[in-house]
């Protein structure tokens, strides 16, 4: 009997050890997710930091773009001539490009200015932010192990609703870009001779570019307007995380 006893007790004790290991093992798991959470945000505040400086510079140019079309417009038989555009795009600037090292290059030389009626009349320019690291919360399942709803909430509001605002204004743009270069391209297929877009531009004027003219005014101001806000809310994701995590 005693033997009986000292063998219960000897397995109660194996069983409790083994609970016990089990039980610090996935403490231990636990605590390495929410420090491999932590890291994933702060690591998106980086992103977030980039994305802001981006799209502030994105806003600039906009705005440039909102002023050039608005000083078009309010006299197109005069601000549509070739001088008169390398002139307001010297002064506000919004056609680029980017080196191989992501550096920033408007396209303000005498090179870029050869086909100028092929984009100035046109741009909408890309929109491109960061979302490497956002992805990489969503794919890794971290986004979902962040324990404050409010950041976990914000974060994805951020990256896809607001972003989505942005971008349904960017396609709206486009779809007038596009049709200002068709009504080039229409002048240009139905005239008897061979012509230029610069001539399409000034010497084809019409009704019809007025307005589309006038539109592109509108949508380049929702653009900027969308993107006010995205910037705003970049920064009150920023300033969350930081408060919440740091």
């Amino acid at each position: 009997m005693k033997n009986f006893g000292k063998y219960i007790f000897e397995t109660l004790a194996i069983f409790i050890g083994i609970l016990l290991s089990f039980s610090v093992d996935r403490c231990t798991r636990e605590n390495q997710e929410i420090e491999e959470t932590k890291k994933s945000v702060l690591t998106l505040v980086k992103e977030i930091e980039n994305n802001i400086y981006y799209c502030e510079n994105h806003l600039i140019q906009l705005e440039n773009m909102k002023k050039i079309n608005e000083i078009i417009t309010s006299d197109i038989t005069q601000n549509l001539k070739k001088d008169k555009l390398i002139e307001l795009h010297n002064e506000y600037p919004f056609g680029h490009s980017y080196d191989i090292n992501g550096n920033l290059i408007y396209w303000n030389k005498e090179e870029n200015y050869k086909n100028i009626y092929q984009w100035m009349i046109t741009w909408w320019n890309t929109f491109a932010p960061e979302d490497i690291y956002f992805k990489s919360l969503v794919n890794s399942g971290n986004l979902v192990l962040i324990d404050d709803y409010d950041v976990s909430r914000e974060i994805e509001a951020v990256y896809t609703t607001r972003k989505e605002r942005v971008v349904v204004n960017l396609s709206l743009l486009k779809e007038n870009s596009d049709k200002i270069r068709a009504w080039a391209e229409e002048k240009r297929n139905r005239s008897k001779n061979t012509i230029t877009r610069e001539f399409a531009y000034n010497k084809l004027q019409d009704l019809k570019l007025l307005n589309l003219l006038e539109d592109r005014d509108y949508h380049i101001g929702l653009r900027v307007m969308s993107l006010k806000n995205y910037i705003k809310s970049l920064k009150n994701l920023k300033q969350l995380i930081e408060a919440k995590y740091k």
